[in-house]
């Protein structure tokens, strides 16, 4: 027989597990992406599909992937795919990085980190364009 402190500790786990917010689901993911959309993006979320494909999570990180479609556009070449990681900052979610399809990162990282420069390539933080040599040796083409 089971002692009622015993009882009702475990009533107690049982209540809070069930009551406590559960943070790792699709919907919370979504949810943090949109309200970050929202405020940072400048885009009319109106005109837009915005949906959640895939959502995984790894202690406190989840990794998704959300496609974005022009309402009523039902072409499969239309629209893109971005993939965001998410941290869980005091039971909330919170976008860290947002890249594209290919893993690129979108924003707030170093060329090395988002992948190396073609040869000859300037520097992307440059203040000014490169100079370029006219083809044509000063002469004007006729």
């Amino acid at each position: 027989m089971v002692s009622r402190p015993v009882a009702a500790l475990l009533l107690a786990l049982v209540l809070l597990a069930a009551c406590g917010p559960n943070i790792k689901s699709k919907e919370k993911v979504q949810e943090a992406i949109v309200n970050r959309l929202e405020t940072n993006s400048g885009l009319d979320l109106k005109k837009l599909d915005i949906t959640t494909t895939n959502v995984s999570f790894d202690k406190n990180m989840a990794y998704a992937t959300v496609a974005f479609r022009q309402k009523g556009d039902s072409s499969l070449r239309s629209g893109m795919v971005m993939t965001y990681t998410l941290e869980n900052r005091g039971g909330k979610w919170a976008v860290v990085k947002v890249g594209d399809s290919h893993k690129r990162s979108m924003a707030g990282q170093s060329p090395s980190a988002a992948g190396e420069l073609p040869p000859g390539h300037p520097p992307l933080d440059s203040p000014e364009p490169p100079a370029v040599s006219n083809p044509h040796g000063g002469a004007r083409p006729q």
